[in-house]
């Protein structure tokens, strides 16, 4: 595993290991469509790749979509259990990226939003319960893939979460997160979802009244399609 000081030096070095060690791949799907034998999605990929940003701070993260993505950390953060209303889904935020979002918007909804997944069962707000009552907890994770559904969504059926889960742990004197995904596109959402996972650190540690400490990050996949690679490298 990598440590990195910072962002900048993460995201160089990250797009170095994918340019050079990067295999060969042809999927047959991608997200909730079928793309087999479509050259545009031949994939350059690292496989189980992991680093670690130490003492992360989200003001760090360059290249991040905005407004899109304050926009749409909101809405993942909105709980509404306090606020007595249904999840969120699709939201508003998504009006922002059109370009990314409108196709996989079908009878008007998502096939899940981080709104439902991060609230389900309420486990943001038991998990920040947990940390302030045992700050050495091994115990919290949050998840977002829900194997009562998503299995049953593989292979082109429906869209299923790129990001599995997110574990805390309070280690002296700073709370650390170790963000783990199935898959992360390179090009179109890395940086985001990088973003989006230290707002959530920070959230939670605000939450508990604890410093932020440092990032970790894991991706089963981290690639890029064919053809995105003349924007990356």
């Amino acid at each position: 595993m990598r440590i990195y000081m910072n962002w900048e030096e993460a995201y160089e070095e990250v797009k170095r290991d994918l340019a050079e060690m990067g295999i060969l791949v042809k999927p047959k799907t991608m997200q909730d469509k079928k793309i087999e034998g479509n050259e545009d999605y031949e994939t350059k990929e690292l496989q189980n790749y992991c680093y670690t940003i130490l003492n992360a701070k989200s003001s760090d993260i360059t290249g991040v979509t905005q407004p899109w993505a304050d926009a749409e950390f909101d809405e993942r953060m909105f709980d509404p259990f306090r606020n007595g209303t249904e999840f969120i889904n699709p939201g508003e935020a998504y009006k922002l990226r059109e370009d990314v979002w409108n196709e996989y918007l079908h009878d008007g909804k998502m096939a899940y939003t981080y709104n439902e997944r991060i609230w389900f069962n309420d486990q943001i707000s038991k998990i920040v319960n947990r940390l302030s009552e045992d700050h050495d907890s091994r115990q919290l994770w949050l998840s977002i893939w829900n194997p009562a559904i998503d299995p049953d969504r593989l292979g082109g059926i429906s869209r299923v979460p790129c990001s599995l889960g997110y574990n805390f742990q309070y280690r002296e004197g700073k709370l650390n997160m170790h963000y783990v995904m199935r898959s992360c596109d390179f090009n179109t959402h890395f940086t985001n979802d990088v973003y989006l996972a230290i707002r959530l650190l920070e959230y939670v540690a605000g939450a508990c009244n604890m410093k932020v400490g440092n990032f970790t990050h894991t991706m089963f996949s981290l690639h890029v399609y064919k053809k995105d690679v003349k924007d990356v490298f």
